[in-house]
């Protein structure tokens, strides 16, 4: 099987104008930094690759935790596929599909080390290759399980079609 993979970088990031993370840089490496408290979201947009099968689809999203040591998180990732032809208003409208929610139950026990969340995107708007393609994540602080303190930093994402 051939793989599909799109990397999705902090420098390559969309930031809304309200609730975004920040961009930043720690030691070196660009990062978003997600707030514990505020749900903030980021969005990357590219054209779906060649070849690609949405089934299964998944993101792997490497992390770090700026300060806690203790507690878990809960990142939501929503797809927007839009196919040449759609009868999508880009201008005035979005068409993402329902969020695939995914949780560590215990970051890392020494802040700054690196895991890796990888999450299926079973609602992934009936991807197909050369769409239009969104992709938003956000830390999901209502969510229970989203326990850490502190800021969640985004490394960066890996796209791919298969695990």
């Amino acid at each position: 099987m051939t793989t599909s993979r799109a990397s999705l970088t902090p420098f390559s990031a969309e930031l809304p104008s309200t609730n975004a993370p920040q961009l930043i840089v720690v030691n070196g490496r660009p990062c978003l930094g997600y707030d514990a408290t505020t749900q903030e979201t980021a969005y990357w947009s590219l054209m779906a690759p060649q070849g690609i099968d949405p089934s299964p689809l998944t993101i792997s999203i490497a992390y770090m935790m700026a300060s806690a040591t203790t507690g878990g998180i809960a990142l939501g990732v929503s797809v927007e596929a839009i196919t040449d032809g759609d009868a999508t208003d880009l201008d005035a409208a979005t068409s993402f599909d329902s969020i695939n929610t995914g949780t560590v139950a215990s970051v890392p026990g020494t802040a700054g080390y690196i895991d890796v969340l990888t999450i299926t995107l079973t609602n992934n708007d009936s991807l197909a290759a050369a769409d239009y393609l969104r992709i938003s994540v956000a830390r999901v602080v209502a969510d229970s399980a989203d326990t850490a303190t502190g800021d969640l930093y985004l490394l960066t994402a890996d796209l791919r079609d298969d695990v």
